[in-house]
């Protein structure tokens, strides 16, 4: 099922109100958090001073929202904390109108971030609530964004192939959408899962002449809860 994120004018949602102080809190965490972090992306530091990512967690999660920590959703699924998500959208910064597929949109965040980036993003969600609030979010701060419903393990063909394809969320092995999905210069950023350890997050780009084959470059170490549908998937080589 797939939603495009535009809605009639006169049924246009009532704008978020304005908070000073969480205008404040996002000032802080680009500067505290970001900056001192080797997030030097002129573009990705203003649009994180930008969008109110107050507005994409639960209720009583929203004084937490710029603090140096994932956030439940609820159902295990989290809000990543905002270095980690800059951390990852730096490493895979995309073009101008580049194709964007965000696996685990959640509360449509980082599918916003995307888009304030200049992308045209699918933000792919199978948790019908986390689908509706986000799909909110971007009525106010990401009119362009598309939603797909949909088991995350199948990927979105429909807008497919992608420049960027951006786990949001940690994965045990490349689903086997990637190899179909990602295009032939494309990108992946991925956070990936291994017991007893440390999770390890990477950029990974297709071998040269391979269709299932990629190059990873690792980026840090990390810990993320696991996305859903996606605990077995088909691995490929890299």
């Amino acid at each position: 099922m797939t939603f495009q994120a535009a809605i009639q004018q006169d049924s246009y949602p009532m704008p978020y109100p304005k908070d000073k102080d969480m205008e404040i809190a996002r000032n802080l965490m680009v500067d505290d958090q970001l900056r001192p972090s080797e997030i030097t992306n002129l573009s990705l530091l203003s649009v994180m001073r930008e969008l109110p990512r107050e507005c994409c967690v639960m209720p009583d999660q929203q004084s937490a929202a710029y603090a140096d920590m994932t956030l439940p959703l609820g159902q295990g699924r989290v809000l990543p904390q905002p270095l980690l998500t800059a951390r990852l959208v730096q490493a895979v910064m995309p073009v101008e109108k580049a194709r964007v597929l965000v696996v685990g949109a959640a509360t449509g965040y980082t599918a916003a971030l995307f888009s304030a980036l200049g992308a045209n993003v699918t933000a792919l969600e199978s948790n019908t609530r986390l689908a509706e609030q986000g799909q909110h979010f971007c009525l106010q701060e990401a009119l362009n964004v598309s939603w797909v419903i949909a088991p995350l393990s199948e990927g979105a063909a429909s807008t497919a192939p992608y420049d960027v394809i951006y786990f949001n969320g940690a994965i045990l092995r490349f689903p086997a959408f990637c190899a179909a999905q990602l295009g032939t210069s494309g990108t992946m950023a991925v956070v990936m899962a291994a017991p007893n350890r440390l999770a390890e997050a990477f950029v990974a780009m297709r071998e040269p002449g391979s269709a299932s084959s990629f190059i990873v470059t690792n980026l840090f170490e990390t810990q993320l809860p696991l996305l859903p549908d996606l605990s077995t998937p088909v691995t490929f080589e890299f």
